[in-house]
């Protein structure tokens, strides 16, 4: 499965399956997108976790699907299905629907197989991670890892979400700058990562007026920044 966002170990139960169509589109006529939304409870009956798969949807195009996403997409696992492109022969079609809906199945069971690994973890003692949207300042920084661990559309996305948010800080909190923290998005690797923690550490100092704190914060923030190629 490819995850644009979301994780085999941590599925949130609540999937976005997507395709792009080529040609013909055999739910709605030009339609450019397939999507379905598949719901896993952990309420479970015995071993058994009850699964919703809604019936699957044409939209117009990649952006019709990106606005749905970029409302909630805190709430989603994304994931991508190989491109859809029916066959010009009837028979052909109608194999050719037959072998997608099998696949899309298969799909749905090994995303069930990650939300019981995920449940039996929980219960063995595994603790994960928290979201918490309720703050601003907490919005940004779970955002901002979300945008550097997704990819395609998802990424996208998250994108649009965030930027709304740096659009509040900007306009409410000049005194933060935003600007560098936006760039410091596309620094790489396990560095991007701290660099990116530390501008919201700093964010938060300046926010409670540790303004000791906040320069060292900065002085951290120098050092990597100065390990860049562009510096």
């Amino acid at each position: 499965m490819n995850f644009e966002r979301g994780s085999k170990p941590n599925p949130t139960g609540n999937l976005i399956a997507y395709c792009h169509v080529f040609g013909e589109n055999p739910i709605a006529p030009g339609g450019k997108i397939i999507a379905s939304n598949v719901v896993v409870s952990f309420l479970k009956i015995g071993d058994n976790y009850p699964v919703v798969t809604f019936p699957p949807v044409a939209l117009s195009s990649k952006e019709e699907l990106l606005k749905i996403l970029t409302e909630n997409i805190h709430l989603y696992d994304v994931v991508q299905l190989p491109d859809f492109q029916m066959p010009d022969n009837k028979d052909q079609s109608n194999q050719y629907i037959q072998e997608r809906m099998e696949q899309f199945n298969s799909m749905v069971m090994r995303y069930v197989e990650y939300c019981k690994a995920k449940e039996k973890k929980q219960a063995t003692g595994g603790t994960e991670k928290l979201e918490g949207f309720n703050q601003p300042l907490e919005t940004l920084a779970n955002l901002s890892l979300e945008f550097r661990s997704s990819s395609g559309i998802a990424k996208e996305a998250t994108r649009l979400k965030m930027d709304r948010i740096v659009d509040y800080f900007q306009n409410h909190h000049p005194q933060l700058d935003i600007d560098n923290f936006q760039k410091a998005l596309a620094f790489p690797g396990k560095l991007g990562d701290e660099l990116v923690s530390l501008y919201i550490q700093k964010f938060n100092a300046i926010q409670i007026e540790n303004y000791e704190g906040a320069s060292d914060l900065r002085r951290r923030i120098l050092a990597i920044e100065s390990m860049s190629p562009q510096a």
